[in-house]
């Protein structure tokens, strides 16, 4: 089984968050795609927590207008440095993570599939 190193980064942020007239979250994902990254995927009402350490949810069985949102991207280390500088341009209230994973080559099984 061969694993490819990669980098997954979690970008924090709220709903009502634009920039430039567009959504953040919107152009946060543009900025991942735009550096060669395929793999980004946007949750709506996820709970998380922004740059001031607030806890961001949703309120079960009620409509919040201002949902958390959280924008995932995975990628090799590179494409991820060079998207950053315009997701800190673009994040002025949110929370930025980065961790290293390794993902199994497509079409291999993983151990414990039967």
């Amino acid at each position: 089984m061969s694993l490819v190193p990669a980098t997954r980064v979690r970008i924090y942020l709220r709903d009502s968050s634009t920039y430039e007239g567009c959504a953040s979250y919107v152009v946060i994902a543009r900025a991942f795609r735009d550096a060669g990254i395929r793999d980004v995927s946007i949750h709506h009402g996820v709970m998380g927590f922004d740059r001031s350490s607030g806890l961001l949810s949703a309120r079960p069985l009620r409509f919040h207008p201002d949902l958390p949102v959280v924008v995932e991207a995975i990628g090799s280390k590179e494409q991820i440095d060079s998207a950053l500088p315009r997701v800190r341009e673009v994040l002025s209230r949110g929370l930025i993570t980065l961790a290293e994973v390794n993902l199994y080559a497509p079409g291999e099984e993983v151990a414990g599939d039967e």
